[in-house]
C-alpha cells in the first residue's frame, strides 16, 4: 500500500526535525552574513530536491567590538568574547557552530576547546578541499590579520601548500579597502583593477596556483571569472557546502 501525500510530508518533516540545527555567528560583516544565509538555504534545498529550510539560528555580534580585540591583540578577550556568543546558541538548541568570517580564526583552536558543541573551521575546510587539488603555493588575501597571523600558514603546511602573502604596502591596501569599502559593500571599479593587479604579481613573481578569498566579503569583487592560470577559492562558499555536509549527518 503506498503512502498518501500526509504522511511522506510527515515522515519528512520528521527526518528534517532530527537534523543538527547550525548556530551561526554572524554580522562580521553584514554583508557576506546576508551571503551566508541565502547560500546555505540554496544548498540545503538542492541536496534535498525540497522547499523546506534549515533550521539556522543566527547571532549577530558587534563587529566593531569583535575586531577591536583582533586590531589590538587581545586574543584572550577574542575567545572570552566569541565563547560567551556560542554558549547563547547552544542554550537556543544549537547542534553545531560557524563563524561567517575568517578573520576571528585566528583563536578557533582555544575557542573550540572553550565551549561545548562542535565548530566547523573556514579555514581547516578551505584547507581540506585545496588538499585535493595537489596545489603546492597558494595566495591568500583578506584582512592584514588573517594574511599575517599564520593560521592559514599552519594548516596548509600540514598539507604541503605554501601560503604567499602580498607584500607589506599591498597588504595594508587590501585590508583598507576590506574594511572601508567591501565590508559596506561599496563594489569600485578601481578597487578591482588593483587586486588584480596584485593577484598577477602574485602569478608572476611568486608562481601560485591558486588564490584564497580570505575575507568573506571579498567575492562581491573577485571571482573566478576574473582571472586565468590560476583557481580562486571562496571560502564561504566552502565553508557552506561543510555546513551543510553537517545539518544532514
Amino acid at each position: 500500500m503506498m503512502p498518501d501525500a500526509g504522511n511522506l510530508l510527515f515522515l519528512h518533516v520528521s527526518k528534517q526535525n532530527k537534523m543538527r540545527k547550525l548556530g551561526l555567528i554572524g554580522g562580521v560583516g553584514p554583508e557576506s552574513t546576508i551571503a551566508y544565509y541565502r547560500l546555505l538555504i540554496r544548498q540545503f534545498q538542492q541536496e534535498l530536491n525540497t522547499k523546506n529550510y534549515p533550521e539556522i539560528l543566527l547571532h549577530s555580534i558587534n563587529m566593531t567590538q569583535m575586531l577591536s580585540y583582533v586590531f589590538t591583540n587581545q586574543l584572550d578577550k577574542l575567545v572570552d568574547f566569541l565563547a560567551a556568543r556560542v554558549s547563547i546558541l547552544e542554550k537556543a538548541g544549537a547542534g553545531f557552530a560557524a563563524i561567517a568570517s575568517n578573520t576571528p580564526h585566528i583563536v578557533f583552536d582555544e575557542l573550540r576547546d572553550r565551549v561545548n558543541i562542535p565548530m566547523i573551521s573556514i579555514v581547516e575546510e578551505t584547507c581540506k578541499f585545496m588538499a585535493q587539488k595537489n596545489l603546492k603555493r597558494v595566495g591568500l588575501f583578506g584582512t592584514k590579520s588573517t594574511m599575517t597571523f599564520g593560521f592559514y600558514q599552519r594548516i596548509a603546511g600540514k598539507s604541503g601548500i605554501a601560503i604567499v602573502i602580498p607584500e607589506a604596502g599591498k597588504q595594508d591596501y587590501i585590508h583598507e579597502k576590506y574594511m572601508t569599502e567591501l565590508v559596506m559593500n561599496r563594489i569600485i571599479p578601481e578597487t578591482k583593477i588593483q587586486l588584480l593587479r596584485i593577484v598577477q604579481e602574485l602569478q608572476e613573481k611568486e608562481s601560485i596556483e591558486g588564490l584564497i578569498l580570505g575575507g568573506t566579503e571579498l567575492p562581491l569583487i573577485l571571482n573566478q571569472s576574473d582571472v586565468d592560470g590560476i583557481e580562486i577559492f571562496d571560502t564561504t562558499r566552502i565553508h557552506v557546502d561543510s555546513i551543510v555536509k553537517r545539518i544532514l549527518e
